[in-house]
């Protein structure tokens, strides 16, 4: 006995204190626990918030990247949001369905059946616009020089609809044709459909008659292949062209290029092996191609079929003054529309020019007798330079035809 105390009271004592103790701790460890479980639980509720909001598509919600080289493909200083958008828009959970709204925008297509067979024309080509200043500037620029129509080469918008592409183009309503392009083929069903649609176009490749030219366009994103449905075409119809004797000339347009110097992307070796020796056949005369954001100009050159098909023999090496009853085809690649240039490591030997400005390439046909010209001038957007010019001259097919 301690002080009058029995001697268990101590250790009633402590045992009080000590079950104290235990049901604080207890009592600390369930707050924890549950604080825990409303910091998970709050934030998965935030990573669906912004995956919701990732997954609503905006009219400047951009495509992802370029399929096969993907480095460089963006606008230029303008377009930063538009890069941080797609850097988004790649993470976002792939089971997500994402609806984009497009505007079909009738009207827009050139038609081509109003052309006077015995007059001369001109038309604008340029390829890889997208929507930034740089393409508002190009376009400015082709009014400028008021082209009958305006042949664009292909990835025209880099979002996941065109709408911003067909309003910065309102000046050529009614005056525009199109080559598909990887963007325009592989960002979406709603943004292919709105070009087909736009275009009243059945299928992505296609042919035409204006004045004494013939025009066919390819589709280098979609099956071409020999024994494709675009391969018979395309060869059947180069057939009928060189034995109509009111085409002088025949004009190919096509996405993926057949040459180019070492860029960003290489050129397509199988489109290149399976249609050059067709073209060589029928006597093509200007085959126009983009992808690559630069502007390059070959020499006339033919299928090298004995050796490296990379390699063509160059059939004349002036810079211009080319004669198309004796020479090649010439190979313009004119990616220079508006999107951020792709760097010209070196320049293949074919190659007559090239160099990265923004601009467009001018074609003018004039009609003579017993010769005709081919003309085409590259325009710098920057004081509407003249940075490019060749000239090709035949002879007619048919001797009653004016100016």
């Amino acid at each position: 006995m301690l002080d009058g105390k029995p001697d268990n009271y101590l250790y009633s004592q402590g045992n009080e204190e000590m079950n104290l103790s235990l049901s604080l701790y207890q009592r600390i460890g369930i707050i924890i626990g549950f604080s825990a479980i409303f910091l998970i639980i709050s934030s998965n509720v935030l990573m669906n918030y912004e995956q919701t909001l990732l997954a609503k598509p905006g009219k400047d919600n951009p495509g992802k990247g370029h399929g096969k080289n993907n480095k460089g493909d963006r606008g230029g200083s303008d377009q930063k949001a538009d890069k941080k958008a797609d850097k988004k828009a790649d993470k976002k959970d792939s089971n997500v369905e994402v609806q984009v709204k497009t505007t079909i925008y009738k009207g827009f297509s050139f038609d081509s059946n109003g052309g006077n067979a015995g007059k001369g024309f001109n038309f604008a080509t340029v390829g890889d616009f997208g929507c930034s200043k740089n393409a508002q500037k190009t376009i400015d620029n082709m009014k400028e020089n008021k082209p009958e129509f305006v042949f664009a080469l292909g990835d025209l918008s880099y979002q996941k609809s065109a709408n911003c592409w067909f309003d910065i183009m309102s000046p050529f309503k009614n005056k525009a044709l199109i080559t598909l392009g990887f963007h325009d083929v592989n960002d979406g069903q709603a943004k292919l459909d709105q070009y087909l649609k736009s275009f009243a176009l059945n299928k992505p490749y296609y042919s035409f008659d204006y004045g004494k030219v013939h025009f066919i366009v390819m589709a280098s994103e979609s099956d071409y292949q020999k024994g494709s449905a675009q391969y018979n075409f395309i060869s059947e119809d180069l057939k009928k062209a060189s034995e109509n004797k009111d085409k002088d000339w025949t004009v190919v347009t096509t996405y993926g290029p057949f040459y180019t110097s070492p860029s960003t992307h290489k050129a397509e070796k199988d489109l290149r092996d399976i249609y050059h020796p067709i073209f060589e056949k029928y006597n093509v005369d200007l085959v126009l191609q983009a992808h690559n954001h630069n502007y390059q100009r070959t020499y006339p050159i033919s299928y090298n079929s004995a050796g490296n098909s990379s390699e063509p023999i160059v059939t004349n090496q002036n810079t211009t003054g080319y004669n198309n009853n004796t020479d090649g085809t010439v190979f313009a690649l004119v990616g220079t529309g508006g999107e951020s240039f792709y760097p010209l490591a070196s320049q293949a030997p074919y190659v007559a020019n090239q160099f990265d400005k923004f601009g467009f390439l001018n074609i003018d046909i004039s009609n003579g007798n017993p010769h005709t010209k081919l003309t085409g001038t590259f325009f710098d957007n920057k004081g509407n330079d003249i940075k490019d010019q060749f000239t090709i001259e035949k002879e007619i097919k048919n001797g009653n035809q004016t100016n």
